[in-house]
């Protein structure tokens, strides 16, 4: 078919949906699949060809170069900017090297536009990446120490492979046994706080009563200061002083927290990465499987006794490499 206008925008243009496409709004030829759409008459001239869907059985693929500039912008967004693209009207008014610099100045403004809609998708996504990212639970962040190590990850990432002696070690039932199944100190309700003021050896027992009369929460309790607790009526310098040391101990202790793994930080950190991109694959965050971990040829010995340690089975080591 013959082109109507050789300096149509729209004479070939693409869509993320669909492939090629050539004409304007109604969009003389469509490539959707295996199916090509003819509907002549818009940007082309009829011609003998007749309108309708066909099945394409073989197809040439040409490269197109010095593509007008909305032919361009039409090529890498998405339907806004085709939109946009669509109300472009080439300046026919003044002369001809007036008009063609006008329409440069329409052509870069469109560029721009696309390139902000193009901008607005792609931090949508990555916002909706991250706030898939950071769904969990912070009682389920785990601090490691690898033969002096440290590093910080998930349950559900030790748990990406579910028969595993890792995940086995740091499945529901063996995770409450390391005492972290009960609620956490800023979870306490009234009674709890009095109960563990009343467990505190040499604190007055009406100091438990003084924090459930005063309705003290557990979070509330790792606030408190010395202002706090005279103003409950705890004056006695020995009894704040004490009561002030054990409420400490919750921020020491919760630093102190950690799984002790006595394997090579080296080998242990390619199973880390290698299981938190599965763990990801897992949670349709990422598309594709994840590559098997590379190792230098000094550790693959070591490498290969810590996954035969961790995932004996002979399907998991296959799979861990």
């Amino acid at each position: 078919m013959k082109l109507k206008d050789v300096n149509d925008p729209l004479a070939i243009f693409y869509h993320q949906n669909y492939g090629p496409g050539f004409g304007g709004r109604g969009r003389d030829i469509r490539v959707t699949g295996s199916t090509v759409t003819l509907n002549p008459g818009c940007s082309y001239h009829p011609g003998p060809v007749t309108k309708g869907s066909y099945t394409i059985e073989e197809m040439e693929v040409f490269q197109v170069s010095g593509l007008p500039p909305v032919s361009r912008i039409s090529a890498s967004t998405g339907m806004q900017a085709h939109a946009t693209a669509l109300k472009f009207e080439r300046e026919t008014r003044f002369s001809a090297d007036v008009n063609k610099a006008i329409d440069a100045k329409q052509a870069c403004l469109l560029q721009a536009e696309a390139e902000m809609f193009r901008s607005e998708e792609s931090f949508d996504e990555e916002q909706t990446f991250i706030e898939k990212f950071a769904l969990g639970d912070a009682k389920d962040v785990i601090s490691l120490n690898v033969s002096g190590t440290m590093m910080v990850t998930t349950r559900a990432t030790l748990c990406a492979m579910k028969d595993s002696v890792l995940a086995q070690q740091f499945d529901d039932s063996k995770w409450t046994e390391q005492g972290c199944d009960g609620p956490l100190v800023d979870e306490w309700m009234p009674d709890q706080v009095s109960t563990w003021a009343k467990s505190i050896k040499g604190l007055p027992e009406d100091v438990g009563i003084v924090l459930y009369e005063n309705e003290i929460t557990g979070r509330e309790l790792l606030a408190m200061n010395i202002d706090s607790l005279k103003m409950m009526g705890l004056k006695r310098a020995g009894t704040v002083a004490l009561l002030l040391k054990e409420i400490k101990k919750f921020d020491r202790t919760s630093q102190d927290v950690v799984t002790l793994i006595e394997h090579s930080p080296y080998c242990f950190g390619k199973i880390l990465d290698y299981l938190c991109l599965k763990q990801l694959h897992l949670s349709g965050l990422i598309i594709n499987e994840p590559k098997l971990p590379e190792v230098c040829d000094m550790q693959k010995r070591r490498f290969e006794k810590v996954v035969k340690y961790y995932f004996p089975g002979i399907a998991v080591r296959s799979t861990l490499g």
